[in-house]
């Protein structure tokens, strides 16, 4: 009978999961890469594995929140004034979200094939619903960061999340959209969004 984790074990082997996760998933994508060769990399039993995560999606979906949280902060830490052109200022912050999401190859890698779907399948429904206010609180908090600034917003922070998400799932269809047209309809469509949301003094 294995014995059991202490709290720094337990961290430890949580990290090394995640980071050798991130690497094998990058590489490798997600349907090819394998528990066993995770839990490999590791030094754990492949069975050791389930102490941590309930599945492989689990963990592929830790590691797709901690790299969408690098993006919020992106967005929460970038600086606006309302006397420099917020608009501007603001669509160019689009712009850097739109390119961070292209440029991710495990934010890419979970929308190719059936990975969503199957991601969908085995994650509980609290565990999207927790999500899904992440983002929404990180639209508050940018918000209010800029109403502070004295730049209005017109929509709930609920609905602009909406229109993000919205917009971040465009990025996945370019040959739906149309290559030759994909880039500039993202950037009217960056026009439309803002000049919507924000209101001119």
């Amino acid at each position: 009978m294995s014995r059991g984790f202490n709290e720094h074990e337990k961290q430890v082997i949580t990290n090394s999961l995640i980071e050798q996760g991130r690497i094998l998933f990058s590489k490798m994508g997600f349907q090819k890469t394998s528990i066993h060769e995770i839990t490999q990399n590791v030094g754990i039993a492949q069975g050791t594995f389930y102490k941590f995560f309930s599945s492989k999606e689990e963990l592929y979906f830790a590691i797709l929140e901690m790299e969408e949280e690098k993006i919020r902060e992106q967005f929460v830490n970038l600086k606006v004034s309302n006397e420099d052109q917020p608009k501007k200022i603001i669509k160019g912050i689009l712009r850097k979200f739109i390119n961070a999401i292209e440029t991710n190859p495990l934010i890419r890698e979970l929308y190719f094939g059936s990975n969503m779907e199957e991601m969908l399948k085995r994650l509980s429904p609290e565990l999207l619903e927790k999500h899904f206010a992440k983002d929404n609180d990180a639209i508050l908090a940018l918000i209010e960061k800029w109403r502070a600034l004295g730049i209005q917003v017109k929509e709930d922070p609920a609905i602009i999340a909406g229109v993000l998400r919205s917009l971040f799932v465009l990025t996945l269809h370019e040959k739906e959209i149309g290559e030759a047209v994909y880039h500039d309809t993202l950037e009217l469509l960056i026009d439309l969004i803002v000049d919507g949301l924000i209101e001119e003094d």
